[in-house]
């Protein structure tokens, strides 16, 4: 496996440039790398580059405009410094860098990245926001198209088409992996996986978004049934590396093999991951552009839409009631995530929405019960962060605001042009 160091890198981004065909291939180029560091330290070390038949992506929307996640990738010409592709992130890295270890130790994390396969010599410049939010270059990794190595066409995982909704290219493509699922247990995973697909079409807005996602799932089966983590998990052993308990959390599940998730479904057109897990114990999680997890509650596709809400759409949660270590948002700075602010900038946020009448906060008031305003208590913080409504998805099993919707359909909207 060849392996290419970053060096930090001082650098400008140009314009961006079109016409997909000119500059791309129709391939996937994966890259896999480190991403490591602790408290004040940031790393990245590319591991390996693959060459997958097709994208699956927009071929339109090459470059990011949303601005969001913590981490952002730009794919940038060599010899002309003209932006060819940029996507935000986030991942474990994050909120590694919230526990007390990461200000002695370093936490180190597999991540993939995937991007149309360039016909050119590139630059990849990797960014993270520092403390005022902003993006700062940390490194930077050249490549050029005969690096990658090419996935063999046996290689390629076999898609289970749930909702087929347009060509990839112009809709969003989002793929349910099965974590937990003995071969045993072949028809309960066949059925899960429908009953996940009918519950992301469950709740407005997704309900009238049929023509804009497609969704697919994978066979993948475990040798042992279930998820491990818990003290009363049966399964101790999982080949993703799903499990419950992340970084101390009881009901977070997550996985840290980013790798081999991403070889269960390789071949596969996807813009988004869903892991299904197999246990009725209440959990799950969610990374912007990163993946979601849930467990499996036949009765109700909450936990599923909110996760997928955070990985697909990157809405902040707006659970306030206790302060917690996983609220990690600064109230010095504004925040990326568009249903939370910190009012100092707040005309890039829900402003347009609210009556002149209302005030500004906002009591959580009868009066103001259907109403958008600015209410305190949002990102496990009481104080100093506001959400948009006194209720919603991303607080509780209840419809979406207006806020949350609008932004779910304009990301949306992004992926079908």
């Amino acid at each position: 496996m060849r392996k290419y160091v970053l060096f930090l890198f001082a650098f400008l981004p140009m314009v961006c440039f079109g016409q997909f065909e000119k500059y791309f291939e129709d391939a996937t180029l994966r890259m896999d790398y480190s991403h490591s560091g602790r408290v004040g330290v940031e790393y990245f070390n590319v591991e390996n580059f693959l060459k997958i038949p097709h994208w699956a992506g927009s071929r339109q929307n090459m470059t990011d405009e949303l601005g969001l996640g913590v981490h952002k990738i730009e794919m940038i010409e060599k010899n002309t410094g003209k932006l060819l592709f940029s996507k935000g992130f986030c991942s474990l890295m994050e909120e590694w860098l919230t526990m007390p270890e990461a200000k002695t130790s370093c936490g180190n994390f597999q991540e993939t990245f995937l991007m149309p396969f360039p016909k050119v010599d590139v630059r990849l410049l990797f960014y993270t926001r520092d403390d005022n939010n902003q993006f700062k270059l940390v490194a930077e990794e050249e490549f050029t198209p005969s690096q990658a190595e090419e996935v063999d066409k046996d290689e390629l995982a076999k898609a289970i088409d749930l909702h087929i909704a347009a060509e990839p290219s112009k809709c969003l493509d989002v793929v349910i992996v099965p974590a937990g699922y003995t071969v045993s247990e072949k028809e309960k995973m066949l059925s899960d996986l429908k009953m996940f697909s009918d519950f992301l079409f469950s709740k407005p807005p997704f309900d009238e978004a049929k023509d804009k996602i497609s969704v697919r799932g994978v066979e993948f089966f475990s040798s042992e049934s279930g998820i491990p983590g818990l003290a009363s998990s049966k399964a101790k052993f999982n080949e993703l590396g799903v499990h419950y308990n992340t970084f101390g959390s009881e009901r977070y599940i997550m996985t840290e093999q980013l790798w081999k998730l991403h070889d269960a479904i390789i071949g596969i057109p996807y813009d988004q991951i869903v892991i299904m897990c197999n246990s009725d114990v209440y959990g799950g999680g969610g990374i912007y552009n990163f993946y979601a997890t849930s467990y499996v509650n036949p009765q109700n596709g909450f936990v599923l839409i909110h996760e997928f809400s955070h990985s697909c759409f990157g809405l902040a949660d707006e659970y306030a009631e206790n302060d917690s270590p996983a609220g990690m948002l600064s109230a010095t700075t504004e925040p990326w995530e568009r249903n939370v602010t910190t009012l100092k900038n707040f005309s890039n946020k829900w402003e347009d929405m609210i009556r002149d009448t209302t005030p500004r906060p906002t009591p959580c008031t009868e009066i103001y019960k259907d109403e958008v305003g600015v209410f305190e208590g949002a990102a496990y913080q009481s104080k100093g962060i506001y959400r948009p409504y006194q209720n919603c998805l991303m607080r509780s099993d209840v419809p979406f605001c207006p806020v949350c919707t609008r932004e779910i359909q304009n990301m949306l909207e992004s992926y079908t042009k």
